[in-house]
C-alpha cells in the first residue's frame, strides 16, 4: 500500500509526468497503450496553452493615458484593462482539462499497471 501515495501524486501531476510515459510507446507499438495515451497527450497540450494563456492574460494591461487641463496642469491617468470574456473561458477551461487529463490518466494506469 505504500505505493498508493505515489501513484496519485503521479496522477495529480499528470501534465508533467504524462511527458515521461512517452518513452514506453515502442513497447506498446500495436495494443491499447498507444491509443489510450494520445488523448492525454492532446489534454496536456491544450493544458498548457489554456494555463499559459491565463497567465498571460489574466495579469492587467497598465495603460498611462495623460493631458493638459486649461490652467496648464497635466492629468495623468493610468488604466488596467483585462481581456474579461477570455480569461473568464480561461478559468473554466483549465480545471476542465485538468479533470479530464486526471481521468484520462488514472484509466490508463489502471488498465496499465506498471
Amino acid at each position: 500500500m505504500a505505493a498508493a501515495p505515489v501513484r496519485f501524486l503521479n496522477a495529480a501531476a499528470w501534465p508533467l509526468t504524462i511527458w515521461t510515459s512517452l518513452t514506453h510507446l515502442d513497447e506498446h507499438p500495436a495494443d491499447d497503450y498507444v491509443e489510450r495515451t494520445s488523448p492525454i497527450v492532446a489534454t496536456a497540450i491544450a493544458f498548457w496553452i489554456c494555463l499559459i494563456a491565463l497567465i498571460v492574460l489574466a495579469n492587467p494591461t497598465v495603460t498611462a493615458v495623460s493631458g493638459s487641463i486649461d490652467g496648464g496642469e497635466e492629468m495623468v491617468a493610468l488604466i488596467r484593462r483585462t481581456p474579461g470574456a477570455i480569461v473568464d473561458v480561461l478559468w473554466f477551461m483549465t480545471p476542465v482539462l485538468y479533470v479530464i487529463g486526471f481521468w484520462l490518466f488514472t484509466a490508463r494506469d489502471e488498465a496499465f499497471p506498471r
